[in-house]
């Protein structure tokens, strides 16, 4: 990231034009905000650093013996420190083939300037220095279905029951709130238990298409009321959001997929910020 900017000769005209707005003076902080993501997108990656990415790449692909699709996900330095979280703010590319890598990576570092992770360094006295943006590269899951777990309630500090989130296909529906979500409420012991089970109406799917980057499509018929887990896969859920409670020490939030063969891929886990 630091060479990016650098190289670029990018440092003092950010600072310049992050000089020039505040965190009240919204329509001033919009335009800054394309002006400096459309010259990070414009910059030109170091080649020895995109040398080094496209080498890791091919190593991520070896094991598999063909060209695989990523996803490109942000990972700020301080995201998920304590008393702050940046969570939504910042991009994540799916289903990036080996061509738009490099342009895919230089998006997401431009996510740091959205208006709304603009807003929210302002008003909490985060030093823009302070915030370098770190990228991470994953095979991307062609998930069956997906979602999130929250290992406490996120609304009710008092809560410690384990909630579950999850919908047909990738789990961006879930995250993004944009289709209804199969909700699972677990109370903790070993084994957990199934206490509720509210089955929605999931009437949009996200799947991945080859070449063609993510898609939205209609669900087929009467699957948009079926359950999106069974039993057996969300008590699995339930338990892995147990172990990593307690490799964290204290309550998370964790995104996974259910691949095609009904293998489930833990994608992210971080802190959970309760109200």
């Amino acid at each position: 990231y630091r060479r990016l900017i650098e190289e670029n000769d990018l440092k003092d005209e950010i600072y310049r034009l992050l000089q020039s707005a505040g965190p009240d003076d919204q329509r001033n902080l919009m335009i800054l905000s394309a002006q400096i993501r459309n010259r990070i997108i414009e910059a030109n990656v170091p080649a020895d650093v995109a040398e080094a990415i496209l080498t890791a790449y091919r190593a991520l692909c070896a094991p598999l013996g063909r060209e695989v699709p990523v996803s490109l996900r942000s990972s700020a330095l301080g995201e998920d420190e304590a008393g702050q979280t940046f969570a939504g703010q910042f991009s994540s590319k799916l289903n990036v083939g080996p061509d738009e890598i490099l342009t895919s990576y230089k998006e997401i570092v431009a996510s740091k300037y959205s208006p709304q992770a603009m807003t929210y360094r302002y008003n909490r006295g985060i030093p823009d220095e302070d915030v370098a943006m770190c990228v991470g590269v994953m095979a991307m899951v062609d998930a069956a279905s997906g979602g999130v777990i929250y290992s406490r309630n996120p609304l009710d500090i008092r809560d410690d029951s384990i909630r579950i989130h999850s919908a047909f296909g990738l789990p961006k529906s879930v995250v993004d709130g944009s289709v209804a979500t199969d909700e699972f409420v677990l109370r903790r012991g070993d084994p957990p238990t199934l206490v509720e089970r509210h089955i929605r109406e999931k009437d949009q799917v996200y799947v991945c298409l080859p070449g063609e980057g993510v898609c939205r499509t209609e669900t087929a018929g009467a699957r948009a009321g079926e359950p999106s887990l069974t039993d057996e896969q969300v008590l699995y859920l339930a338990r892995a959001a147990g172990t990593l409670e307690t490799m964290y020490g204290a309550p998370v939030d964790v995104e996974w997929a259910l691949d095609a063969s009904g293998e489930i891929r833990f994608l992210q886990c971080r802190e959970l910020v309760q109200l």
